[in-house]
């Protein structure tokens, strides 16, 4: 195994006092050290061990680390080493050869006998004794060693209180994202103030795990430890191909059985009630369904999975999970410690400040329901992200008469399923330039009552009265039939959903 002249330097001056005549390579270039005979230069990545005056430092080859043992200044290219002799130089800097080896090996072997990630990195943390993880692009913690102070132990990173806002501002952050396509060992240091050493690990030349070594104190940016931590990540990315990484996340049983619920219009709705029930989610239970519209900077970030994870987190009684592109939530509003309105009211602030949309549906009993729930909250989402589309949060109960309207005149438009002489009295008023169109809307919204209407419409009632007698001969209605009634409401809703100059005449 090579090492770099760094590293060397580092190593030997925690047993000597060292200094270098330039900074020092980064890259793995020397081989283990070797005595010059009288004759030999220093040739490429040689680590050659001389003593102070000696002249073969001058020829030595670029990439060589010429290590002077002595007392002195360093020239160009030389490591100064205040060591009692060369031989005891010599033997430190084979046990600094023989301890990466040694871990070098150790890594292959654990490979090969299929251990896990977590015991690659268990491994390697006296190698570089700072914290080590391994993360999915999508925020998932895949193994981790010494990083419960950074709170990226297993599971989901950003699925807390107070490691969501981290993921939030990596969302935002143009760095972060430029980071996804970089090769080797790169620095990155976040808004929260701690950086780290990072190796991207890809598949199919896109970046999906990163193997991170948090700062030392006092070694913040110090990158002599880059070409090794790059040599774990090889290690690593060969047990990612093979299928080592274990799976993270809720609890996987009821995403499983809600997924199919509401995926599925062929499933038994029997079965699916009885596995419900063995998870303690019962049928006597009340739920309600919430479904989040990703934001593009969510799914270019992959952060759906640390967004799930929240949502479990700050909801008791939830499960969150990814369907097609949106988020899906399932709240147990029996088993909940939280009210509606208090559920209501922590979502908001979320939704908000993560700048998504949200359709809720009704609450409703029992098991039957999960996929009609989800219809809700799809339908509360589309619909109302139409009509208001400032707002953050849509309820099925405030769409609900808009969807109605909507799919009356899905396949027709509303001139042709309103009401027949309705439309006719609407005509008569643009050719005789009478008010008997708007005249009958005011007396239906005020239930029929003939002096409110008269007073709105600025006329004395017996005026009001004969346009109602001149309406009732057009529409041939006297107004007692609730059914008709309800017709005439609805048509006038229907028209004013029709753009102007769409209506034709019948």
């Amino acid at each position: 195994m090579k090492l770099s002249p760094a590293l060397i330097c580092r190593e030997l001056s925690q047993v000597y006092r060292t200094s270098a005549g330039s900074s020092l390579s980064l890259k793995p270039t020397l081989k283990r050290p070797m005595l010059l005979g009288l004759d030999e230069k220093p040739g490429p990545g040689t680590l050659c061990i001389l003593a102070p005056d000696d002249s073969r430092a001058a020829s030595a080859h670029p990439s060589a680390l010429l290590v002077a043992v002595g007392k002195g200044s360093a020239g160009s290219g030389q490591l100064m080493v205040d060591a009692p002799s060369l031989g005891d130089v010599y033997n430190q800097i084979q046990k600094i050869f023989n301890r990466y080896e040694s871990w070098y090996t150790e890594l292959v072997e654990s490979r090969l006998q299929g251990q896990s990630i977590q015991a690659l990195l268990e491994l390697s943390y006296p190698i570089f004794q700072r914290p080590l993880v391994v993360i999915g692009m999508d925020f998932s913690v895949i193994a981790s060693v010494r990083a419960e102070a950074l709170e990226m132990t297993r599971g989901i990173f950003g699925a807390t209180e107070s490691t969501y806002g981290v993921v939030t501002d990596l969302k935002h952050n143009a760095a972060y994202a430029a980071a996804r396509t970089k090769d080797g060992c790169f620095y990155f240091k976040g808004d929260e103030g701690r950086g780290s050493l990072c190796v991207n690990i890809k598949k199919y030349d896109q970046t999906t795990y990163r193997l991170l070594a948090y700062d030392r104190p006092g070694e913040a940016g110090d990158m002599t430890d880059g070409f090794l931590l790059e040599t774990l990540a090889g290690i690593i990315e060969h047990a990612l191909l093979h299928n080592t990484a274990p799976a993270v996340g809720g609890d996987q049983v009821l995403q499983t059985i809600l997924l199919t619920a509401i995926s599925d219009r062929t499933a038994d709705y029997v079965t699916i009630s009885q596995r419900m029930d063995a998870t303690g989610w019962l049928s006597s239970h009340y739920y309600l369904c919430v479904v989040l519209q990703v934001s593009y900077l969510d799914q270019k970030n992959l952060t759906v999975r640390s967004i799930c994870g929240y949502l479990e987190n700050i909801l008791s009684a939830s499960c969150a999970f990814q369907f097609k592109d949106d988020i899906v939530v399932f709240v147990n509003l029996s088993l909940s410690a939280m009210s509606l309105d208090e559920i209501s009211a922590r979502l908001s602030f979320f939704i908000r400040d993560s700048l998504l949309k949200a359709g809720y549906s009704r609450v409703l009993l029992g098991h039957f329901n999960f996929r009609r729930q989800y219809d809700q909250a799809m339908i509360a989402l589309e619909v109302g992200s139409r009509l208001n589309p400032s707002f953050w949060i849509h309820r099925f109960n405030d769409v609900a008469f808009p969807y109605i309207l909507e799919q009356i005149t899905r396949k027709l438009p509303a001139y042709m399923v309103s009401h027949e002489r309705l439309l006719r009295l609407k005509y008569a008023d643009e050719e005789n330039g009478t008010e008997y169109f708007r005249t009958l809307r005011l007396y239906l919204d005020n239930h029929f009552n003939a002096v409110q209407t008269a007073r709105e419409l600025f006329i004395h009632r017996s005026t009001f009265l004969y346009r109602l007698e001149r309406i009732k001969a057009i529409l041939g209605t006297d107004f007692t039939n609730s059914d008709e009634n309800l017709y005439l409401m609805l048509s006038y809703r229907l028209l004013d959903r029709e753009e102007p100059g769409t209506g034709q005449r019948t």
